[in-house]
């Protein structure tokens, strides 16, 4: 993961966060309906926020403890962003879309792509707020269990807590599935 420098999909390209991303980042990111959904996201989100957040990034690259990919669209640029922060002793998924991106099938796609090289890092853990169970579909589809687990975060969109399902990066095989089992779903 850490010479990973684009992953491409079928309909995506997973690529470095550039500078010029900050105005979209801002807009899809500060919609209140997708900050909501993620913990540090600010309504508004001011593009010099998203600079600063995408400078943060870049200066930290050198620790191999980030790892945030632009989802991009050829003809329509960013449509999201994924990732991976080092958490503990594993590393912590996150993505998110712009609302006009969702329900296409975009956050499956990407985080499969995503998963595929992050799986190298080690341990692999996610979650996502109780009220938003389609984001639980996609880590789902992307090889993520359950692990039973909650925990209580503020996320800066709600300006809130919120219940957080845990989820842990399981491949169908790990999870008691056959090989002919894994390959079907």
């Amino acid at each position: 993961m850490r010479d990973v420098i684009e992953i491409e999909t079928e309909r995506l390209k997973l690529r470095a966060l550039r500078m010029g991303d900050a105005a979209r980042v801002a807009r899809f990111a500060g919609d209140p309906g997708v900050a909501r959904m993620i913990l540090r996201a600010p309504v508004p989100y001011l593009e010099c926020a998203a600079e600063g957040w995408i400078m943060t990034l870049n200066a930290r690259a050198p620790l191999g403890e980030d790892f945030v990919f632009a989802a991009d669209v050829e003809g329509e640029g960013l449509v999201g962003v994924i990732g991976a922060h080092k958490s503990g002793d594993g590393f912590e998924v996150g993505y998110w879309f712009g609302r006009p991106y969702w329900g296409q099938g975009y956050a499956t796609e990407a985080l499969r792509g995503f998963v595929s090289e992050a799986q190298s890092l080690g341990a692999l853990q996610a979650g996502h707020f109780a009220d938003n169970p389609a984001s639980g579909r996609v880590l789902e589809k992307g090889g993520f269990a359950y692990t039973g687990e909650t925990a209580e975060l503020y996320s800066l969109g709600r300006n809130a807590r919120a219940t957080c399902k845990r989820m842990r990066y399981a491949p169908a095989v790990e999870r008691g599935f056959g090989a002919r089992e894994a390959v079907a779903c």
